[in-house]
């Protein structure tokens, strides 16, 4: 190396050094390009001598493709320019032009739905120095980091961003930082534009760092420790795993709940993107009631994924939302493009997933195909159950789950993780991309589609005696985290005419149904179509009761009583789910007013209690007892609701909250308040702590407080409540709105009394819970007094007069005295009895809607 130490005093002399080595090395200006990550071009300006003084960095990548060690490596360096000590410059300085924002600025308008997210992004920036940005491909990473720069950024601060799309290894990352700094060829090294920064003067931001982490973790960790003046955001799908690193994930965009509620339709960020995008391509796009429920669904099967949206807004120069909804089915041929800018992995949505795929382990890509199979979302305990074979150990689920999370493959579901524990989810354009993967392997869907079935048929075993369990709750809701698999398996026995595993899998998984009402509907159809095909009538008959559960919880009285009515025709009445059949049928009836119902209680409560089970007899006593409520049989309610309450002592009989919060009511109607505090405060003691619906208790405990005179505390529990039951439908929701109304009124608010009763009266008659408006007509009748519409009051409390007078139920106590207050000019009204109580007072409540409108 005497000659390269000869040769050290300028470019030229560097110049040949350079090609006298490559040559000697047998290599061509690209293969020595393609082993030190750097540019042809960049080769080529070093040997023609065009570049005075070549970065450090770039030389020392040149001195690891050329295999230059000790003494020779120095001596290149210096032939380099780099063998004395580093000048301090800053080429970050301002353009002529004052400009401080150096690379891709934020796309105008591109920002939809992420303000919290901006705002939370700008205070870490203020706060921290390093913070890197993680998600799926496509979820708009890019521009929120851009935004967040943007707005961070004032006067005194630099903006440098970093594509380092194109950077193919680790060690180019200082040089793509250095291209991104517009630093001259004879720039010395990265630390030279660091140095002397003051905190706040420079950001930044290094986009799409996924494919080199270790290079980009290597030079952030260089930045935060040594120069105090720098802040780095980093975009990925990988988190850096630096120990100073913030993370925040970046999720999809909210999408619409459903496609009916035009106004959160219109709300949802999702929509709102895709309309914006639509607009720019076919001018006059608009979102209307008559397109808005195909865009709502357009993009819930989208996910609310940015970059879907996009593409597929892009086809809508061509074709109509319609058609592109239909063309979701083969979504990756339709979301190709055209899509002319952002990184080429990034042009297609196909090319965006298979990115982030095609750099998992084997074990992780084969888990992530697997997984398709299960439906979203799913537990660890079912991927073990499930996905496991070579190549994948059961004891690396949990890491392989972790590395598919860290990659932004697989979301972990973080709503209900108190009450469902752990869950992860596949978005669908990732479950679309890797169920193809799962099916171009021979054989494996078929597979895996069938161990779905074996292992929920399993599970299902595991659950046998779980009611009268202790821990009934904890396992059921373990059951219901993994409904989506349990769809999967019904779907597969379905296909294969499965009918008896089908319906087995559907009897043991009946009550982990009951704790969401979407998943309860799909319940309520996996039970009848059991039931229409399996060949034992008794089978058939249990399914359908459970058909008559779920119906009830739902809100779909006249569909449980249809039910329950065929199941009690299928089965002996004195068994366990005859038991429940019948009084399930009861029940019903007792909100349609049949009077039948009525009749049928003395046998099944004689047949309840000669049952063996001491827990399914006093559910059928409880349930029977609410029904007399209905029917205003208030003392016959309370012994029965007390037998109840005597069975608690029994061993495996546990105390239920909606049976004290009924003794609770039956002890306002009666006028015992003391007693209705004390009923209501142990229904808030037995229930769970862990309940999403906890609020429906606090309704109960506000009643109490209203005849009390606390309006104020009733107020309080109420509002808690009307929060509640905006998300499910509980057996005295009507009851909240009822008294909102009545503290409305107190409050001298008849505008907010309106709205709260015409709320009770559509929720009941859109429910088919007609008894209840024996408690919510009455106060209708004071509402439109106080509206001043005296007319229409006295014609409707003319009415409910002739009721209390002549038909059955009556009135309860509280809604008769609402209804004397009210009605001083009224007179009883003529026709009275109606042959059909029911539909009169279906009738009543129409009437009530028209003059409240």
């Amino acid at each position: 190396m005497a000659d390269a130490e000869s040769r050290a005093d300028g470019g030229r002399s560097f110049a040949g050094l350079l090609l006298d080595l490559r040559v000697h090395a047998g290599l061509s200006q690209e293969e020595l390009a393609e082993r030190a990550g750097l540019s042809v071009r960049s080769i080529r300006e070093m040997e023609a001598g065009r570049v005075a003084r070549p970065r450090k960095d770039s030389v020392r990548l040149l001195v690891t493709a050329l295999a230059l060690e000790g003494a020779d490596a120095d001596h290149f360096l210096a032939a380099a320019g780099h063998g004395g000590p580093r000048p301090v410059i800053s080429v970050a300085a301002p353009a002529p032009t004052g400009l401080r924002w150096r690379g891709t600025r934020p796309i105008p308008d591109g920002l939809v739905g992420r303000e919290q997210e901006l705002v939370e992004l700008e205070g870490l920036l203020r706060q921290n120095r390093l913070v890197t940005l993680v998600g799926p491909g496509g979820v708009g990473k890019t521009e929120l980091a851009l935004a967040a720069a943007d707005r961070f950024s004032g006067d005194d601060t630099t903006v440098v961003v970093v594509d380092l799309t194109t950077v193919q290894r680790d060690a180019a990352v200082p040089s793509a930082i250095l291209d991104a700094f517009g630093t001259a060829p004879g720039t010395s090294d990265l630390d030279d534009v660091l140095s002397g920064r003051e905190p706040g003067d420079l950001v930044i931001v290094e986009d799409n760092a996924e494919h080199v982490l270790d290079g980009v973790a290597t030079v952030a960790n260089r930045m935060v420790r040594s120069f105090p003046g720098v802040g780095v955001l980093v975009t990925s799908r990988i988190p850096l795993g630096l120990p100073d690193e913030v993370v925040r994930r970046v999720a999809v965009l909210d999408v619409p709940g459903n496609d009916k509620d035009f106004a959160e339709i219109k709300s949802s960020p999702a929509v709102e993107m895709f309309c914006r995008r639509v607009a720019r391509v076919r001018p006059g796009f608009s979102l209307t009631e008559e397109n808005a429920p195909t865009v709502a669904r357009l993009c819930r099967r989208l996910d609310g994924l940015p970059l879907a949206l996009e593409l597929a807004a892009a086809r809508a120069g061509s074709l109509s939302v319609e058609a592109i909804l239909a063309a979701l089915d083969d979504r990756f041929r339709l979301l190709s493009g055209p899509r002319r800018f952002g990184a080429p992995h990034q042009r297609t949505l196909a090319d965006t997933i298979a990115w982030s795929v095609d750099a998992l382990s084997d074990a992780a890509r084969q888990l992530l195909y697997r997984a398709s199979v299960l439906g979203s979302p799913f537990t660890l305990d079912a991927v073990a159950g499930v996905c496991t074979g070579d190549p994948i150990d059961a004891f690396d689920v949990p890491m392989l789950l972790a590395e598919l999370v860290e990659k932004s493959l697989l979301q972990p579901v973080h709503e209900f993780e108190q009450l469902y524990g752990a869950r992860y989810k596949l978005l669908e354009t990732i479950r679309e991309h890797a169920y193809a993967g799962l099916s171009s392997q021979g054989d494996d869907l078929t597979e895996f589609r069938d161990r779905a079935v074996a292992w929920c048929s399993t599970y299902v075993q595991g659950l046998d005696g779980a009611w009268s369990s202790p821990d009934r709750d904890r396992r059921y809701r373990a059951a219901h985290a993994n409904s989506a698999v349990f769809e999967v398996a019904l779907e597969r026995a379905a296909e294969l005419g499965q009918w008896d595993v089908a319906a087995r899998i559907v009897l043991g998984f009946r009550i982990a149904w009951q704790y969401q009402a979407s998943v309860a509907e799909s319940g309520i159809s996996w039970a009848t179509l059991c039931a229409e095909n399996v060949a034992d009538n008794e089978v058939s008959g249990r399914l359908l009761t459970i058909a008559g559960r779920l119906s009830s919880l739902t809100g779909d009285v006249r569909g449980a009583r249809r039910y329950y009515g065929q199941a009690r025709q299928l089965m002996p009445g004195e068994t366990e789910m005859g038991l429940l059949a019948r009084s399930g049928w009861v029940s019903s009836g007792s909100h349609l007013l049949d009077t039948q119902s009525l009749a049928e209680i003395p046998g099944l409560v004689e047949d309840a209690r000669k049952h063996g089970d001491i827990q399914r007899s006093a559910t059928v006593q409880g349930t029977c007892a609410i029904a007399l409520m209905r029917w205003g049989r208030l003392t016959e309610a309370k012994e029965l609701l007390l037998s109840w309450e005597g069975e608690l002592v029994n061993p495996g009989v546990y105390p239920d909250e909606i049976a004290y919060m009924a003794l609770s009511r039956l002890e306002v109607e009666l006028g015992n308040l003391t007693e209705a505090r004390r009923r209501a405060l142990q229904a808030r003691e037995v229930q769970a702590s862990d309940d999403p619906e906890r609020t429906k208790v606090a309704g109960c405990l506000a009643m109490v407080e209203y005849h009390e005179g606390r309006y104020d505390e009733a107020q309080a529990l109420l509002d808690d409540a009307a929060a509640d039951i905006r998300g499910h439908r509980g057996y005295f929701d009507y009851l909240v709105m009822l008294y909102r109304s009545r503290l409305a009124r107190e409050a001298g608010d008849p505008e907010q009394a309106r709205v709260c009763i015409r709320d009770a009266v559509n929720r009941l008659l859109a429910e088919g819970r007609v008894v209840y408006l024996l408690d919510v007509l009455p106060e209708a009748v004071a509402v439109l007094h106080a509206l001043g519409k005296s007319a229409a009051g006295d014609l409707l409390c003319g009415q409910l007069l002739a009721w209390q007078q002549t038909m059955d139920p009556p009135m309860a106590p509280t809604a008769w005295a609402v209804l004397q207050e009210s009605c001083d000019s009224a007179s009883v009204a003529d026709g009275w009895p109606e042959p059909d109580p029911a539909a009169a007072l279906q009738r009543l409540a129409n009437d009530v809607l028209i003059a409240l409108s």
